[in-house]
């Protein structure tokens, strides 16, 4: 059984880099660091609780991506932009996280995402 906990801390933490992102921020090493930890951190909730965290949070961001974000709404002179660029944002992300995870020195794919 996939934990809503879990999805919903890794999607408020890829929405927060977005809003990050658009204030300016480089928040590419955080972006990539915590995919890592979604990675190792869904690993361990499949072993314990049951297939599909990952893709759940994947699912999850492609959700968020087409919701309007009241921050967004609040902070933004260019609106429709800043929805835009959030929504690619968290697409990125969700295509990220069900892409294969590759070992680098192999070349093999280690884990696809379903």
């Amino acid at each position: 059984m996939i934990e809503e906990g879990f999805v919903r801390l890794y999607a408020n933490d890829f929405a927060t880099l977005a809003a990050r992102a658009e204030s300016g921020s480089d928040v590419e090493p955080l972006v990539r660091k915590r995919i890592a930890e979604a990675r190792s951190h869904a690993a361990l909730m499949d072993a314990r609780k049951g297939e599909g965290h990952l893709p759940a949070v994947a699912e999850r961001l492609d959700q968020e991506a087409v919701r309007s974000s009241t921050r967004v709404l609040r902070e933004s002179e260019d609106v429709a932009g800043a929805m835009a660029r959030r929504k690619a944002f968290l697409q990125r992300v969700a295509e990220i996280l069900r892409a294969p995870l590759i070992d680098e020195t192999s070349g093999i794919a280690l884990r696809a995402v379903r």
